[in-house]
């Protein structure tokens, strides 16, 4: 796996760890994005990756319903 097929973490945990919330929901939108990418461009054999995007994108849901 290249760095460039995890670049979605990073911006999923600079979203999670962001404590301003101002700059909190373009955060939780620049990691979505980044996840449906990734998303996009991944074989159907990763399965494991494919429940890690999923679970990202439900813990960005659920930050996004405390805001």
């Amino acid at each position: 796996m290249s760095h460039n097929d995890r670049d979605w973490l990073d911006v999923y945990r600079a979203a999670v760890m962001e404590f301003d919330r101002d700059k909190l929901p373009t955060s939780i939108e620049s990691a979505e994005k980044a996840i449906h990418r990734r998303l996009r461009g991944l074989p159907i054999a990763k399965c494991k990756e494919h429940r890690e995007l999923k679970d990202a994108l439900n813990s960005l849901a659920v930050l996004k319903r405390m805001l």
